[in-house]
């Protein structure tokens, strides 16, 4: 559970911090590619959502036999 919030908390820092940038003077070519990882990230917190509480949504390593 620690792990997964410290997954939403790194994708939402990379929103606001691209939200940051795009209010500095960019190209029309910089401004696509940050509009472009702003729906990336986005997309990566709603799946992230869809999946709460699901509770093998990020199966751990139990040490089992994985191999058969």
């Amino acid at each position: 559970m620690v792990a997964r919030f410290a997954l939403i908390q790194t994708h939402d820092d990379s929103i606001r911090r691209y939200q940051r940038l795009l209010n500095t003077q960019l190209t029309d070519l910089e401004r696509e590619y940050i509009q472009i990882r702003i729906s990336e990230e986005r997309l990566t917190c709603s799946q992230f959502a869809k999946t709460r509480g699901e509770v093998n949504s990020f199966p751990a390593n139990r040490g089992g036999d994985w191999h058969s």
